[in-house]
């Protein structure tokens, strides 16, 4: 099977021009669009930029992550469109192809770095979405041309590589998951029984229920996943012993204390909007 070209598509949230280019490519069983959250109130509630919840760093980072190309628009310098610039950051770092526009005549000395990052610099957006469509004409990138360092694997569809740590036996919360996301093929859960997995998973996603033992598997799952920059949920039921976990908080993207909420944030990081 052929793999999809996954392109991010970066830019200010007032503005609908992702819609025509949704439009364009849904019949495109070769391209797969995907960014951050364009609605508003669920963006909110999630946790918006400068917020104390984890919604917005998970979503971004997932699914820029998983995406060949890094399409970014100024559409105009009515918004500081420091997301752009972040998200190109962290494109360049994984290896990410990266189309920049820049709309904003105003805006053009301030863009050095970021021309230095991208591959492609266009002054409109018609010209920049014109080199997209040539570009998306072609084979996705040649594995060996991306940044394996996020562990990724090669796909032939986009998925999401969900690895789950806590209590084992008995394991009635990780049936509870798969079941939970069983309507969603695109979530994968690998074995959770050796690091090498880890490695190969992009979400750590670790359950500590207040009758647990100290199950030192977590904080040490949370340390090699800290190391290897994947998205971190941590759900401690009931706050138990929340001082002892301390020293691992600061690790992890979202601290839960409960099983629900943890869910909820997963949904969100991996695009699930439908049930939130």
């Amino acid at each position: 099977m052929k793999q999809p070209n996954v392109v991010y598509l970066s830019s200010s949230a007032h503005s609908d021009w992702r819609s025509a280019v949704k439009t364009q490519y849904q019949h495109s069983a070769d391209v797969i669009l995907v960014g951050p959250c364009e609605e508003h109130g669920l963006s909110d509630t999630m946790g918006a930029p400068g917020d104390s919840r984890p919604g917005h760093k998970l979503r971004i980072t997932q699914m820029l992550s998983k995406s060949h190309i890094l399409f970014g628009y100024i559409p105009s310098d009515r918004y500081r469109s420091f997301n752009i610039m972040l998200e190109i950051g962290l494109a360049y770092a994984w290896g990410k192809k990266i189309i920049l526009v820049n709309e904003a005549r105003s805006l053009d000395s301030e863009l050095g770095l970021a021309l230095s990052c991208a591959d492609q610099y266009f002054p409109c957006l018609d010209q920049g979405l014109g080199y997209l469509q040539q570009l998306l004409s072609e084979p996705a990138a040649d594995p060996a041309q991306v940044n394996y360092s996020l562990g990724q694997k090669v796909e032939d569809t986009l998925s999401h590589q969900v690895y789950l740590s806590g209590q084992l036996q008995p394991s009635d919360w990780i049936e509870v998951i798969k079941k939970h996301y069983r309507p969603y093929p695109a979530v994968v859960f690998n074995p959770p029984h050796d690091l090498a997995e880890l490695a190969a998973s992009d979400i750590l996603f670790a359950y500590r229920d207040e009758d647990n033992n100290r199950l030192f598997n977590i904080p040490l799952t949370v340390g090699y996943a800290s190391a290897l920059a994947k998205r971190i949920l941590f759900v401690n039921q009931g706050d138990h012993h929340s001082h002892a976990y301390d020293y691992v908080k600061p690790f992890v993207d979202g601290y839960f204390t409960n099983f629900e909420q943890g869910l909820k944030y997963l949904d969100y990081t991996v695009g699930i909007e439908s049930r939130l």
